[in-house]
């Protein structure tokens, strides 16, 4: 059997002539009947289903093409035997019949591209012309920069003795709110003028500082360098207040060879052009006083440096003194014992000394400790305190121990005391005279080791009652109508409770007696 692969049709040879079948009668044509015998036909075959040529189109039809000639059936003459059909089996299509894609169209050329020019410049042109834009850009900040109004400082000194600059800026360049900075100290401007305080004092000669100018909002923030000439250096100095001989010290530096006069009276400086005048402030910081007081002084001052006239000015100090007050035994007292007891109140929080001594300070600024007097005789304990900013006070107490209070009453006879009228004609003429206070105790008070009593004096008194205010430095419980003999010192007037004006004394000591 022929075959061929993949639906190829094999060659085919010749066909094989066949010996014409016998006629038979004339009869109706019946189905042919398969060969049955052993010689059979060759049968022509193909793969996959396609038919062998002659058999089945190859090609599809297309529509130009005329349709297939079907040839008319055969009929067998009377003479001729008709011829039996041949068959040839083809095996069904397994896939189906997909056409050729249509042949590819040519399409028409696109047309050439239309160039167009645009009018304009060159590019280096423009880059010029930027250029110049930038430069003259430039030129015209410069301009502005230099035409900015500078920031101007002058050195000054506060009232504590601290250097500062006072800056001057146009109120359009810095504006209200621009911060200036210089080591770690900032101000702002307002109106444009500000004070910086500075961390590092001035030098004599020129100074070069660098001011951090921060401007609010989108402002310019820069650096402004300046230069602070000092001539001269005058200044108050406060912490000698401290020193156990107080004293303000106003200290000058200029250069050398300079002149200076403070206070009217002239200071010698030394080669390197440094010079100090001290100011003493030892009676405001003396005796008692229950609250604290501000010490201020103003010093003219006149500097005559080479090649410039005289420049006169004036250096201000304000300080705070502390206040103590000693209660026992007061700021003076005789006693017979050998020791004294020192009670007294301070500021809170104060440190207080006694004879230089520390002692134990209450919250509210109570203090108390006991003195030894080993000998007779006067002596002067010093009592100091001062607290934080509030610069010491010292109160100096004046004791004299005697061995008997009754011969020092005699002693104190001697000196001639006043008498109540007598006092109460110019009772502020009198102060600090000597007073010998008798009569019955009408009340009394005690406390912090201090009591007040008020007796009606019997002595030098032509009209009763005589009233007077005795201040005694001890805890001491007199009762009402115990006739009391002290032996003081006058030291003010007051108004009684009855609006009358009676007069105060500091007891010394007292002598208690019988009613």
């Amino acid at each position: 059997m022929n075959k061929t692969m993949m639906g190829i049709p094999a060659s085919l040879g010749p066909e094989p002539q066949r010996a014409p079948a016998p006629v038979a009668p004339a009869a109706p044509p019946a189905p042919t009947a398969a060969p049955t015998s052993t010689a059979q036909a060759p049968i022509n075959r193909t793969m996959l289903g396609v038919a062998m040529p002659g058999i089945a189109p190859t090609q599809p039809p297309t529509e130009d093409a005329p349709p297939p000639v079907i040839p008319a059936p055969q009929v067998a003459s009377p003479q001729q035997p008709a011829r039996q059909p041949r068959h040839a089996p083809t095996l069904p299509l397994q896939v189906p019949y997909v056409p050729p894609p249509e042949p590819l169209k040519e399409l028409p050329a696109p047309p050439p591209p239309r160039i167009v020019r645009k009018k304009g410049f060159p590019i280096a042109t423009v880059a010029l012309v930027m250029g110049g834009v930038i430069l003259l850009g430039g030129v015209a900040l410069a301009l502005f920069w230099r035409g900015a109004p500078p920031i101007t400082g002058q050195p000054r000194v506060t009232v504590d003795g601290k250097d500062s600059l006072h800056l001057v800026c146009d109120a359009k360049s810095c504006k209200d709110g621009t911060v200036v900075a210089l080591g770690g100290m900032k101000t702002s401007f307002i109106a444009g003028e500000a004070d910086l305080l500075l961390s590092t004092p001035l030098h004599v000669g020129d100074n070069s500082l660098e001011l951090m100018v921060d401007r609010p909002g989108m402002g310019r923030d820069e650096t402004v360098k300046l230069v602070v000439p000092v001539a001269y250096r005058v200044s108050a100095d406060v912490s000698t207040m401290s020193a156990p001989h107080p004293a303000v010290t106003i200290r000058v530096e200029a250069q050398p060879g300079a002149e200076v006069t403070v206070d009217g009276k002239p200071l010698t400086l030394d080669p390197n052009g440094a010079g100090a005048y001290a100011v003493d402030e030892a009676a405001a910081t003396d005796g008692p006083a229950d609250e604290s007081r501000v010490v201020s002084l103003d010093v003219p001052y006149t500097v005559t440096s080479k090649g410039h006239g005289p420049e006169a000015g004036k250096v201000s100090a304000r300080v705070s003194v502390a206040p103590l007050r000693v209660d026992a035994p007061g700021v003076r007292a005789i006693v017979e014992d050998d020791k004294v007891l020192v009670a007294g109140r301070a500021a809170k929080g104060a440190s207080v000394t006694v004879d230089g001594a520390p002692v134990t300070v209450g919250p509210d600024g109570a203090f108390e400790t006991l003195v030894p007097l080993p000998t007779l005789g006067d002596r002067t304990v010093d009592v100091r305190g001062g607290a934080g900013a509030l610069f010491p006070r010292t109160v100096h107490v004046a004791l004299s121990r005697v061995a008997s209070l009754a011969e020092a009453a005699k002693t104190f006879e001697q000196q001639q005391p006043l008498g109540y009228d007598l006092v109460m004609s110019n009772v502020a003429g009198q102060i600090g005279k000597p007073m010998v206070v008798e009569g019955p105790v009408l009340e009394s008070r005690a406390a912090g080791h201090r009591t007040l009593a008020l007796v009606d004096d019997k002595r030098g008194c032509k009209k009763s009652p005589c009233l007077t205010r005795v201040i005694i430095g001890a805890d001491m419980a007199l009762a009402h109508g115990e006739v009391l003999h002290a032996y003081a010192l006058v030291a003010r007037s007051i108004t009684g409770a009855a609006g009358q004006t009676i007069p105060e004394v500091e007891s010394l000591f007292v002598v208690r007696g019988k009613r």
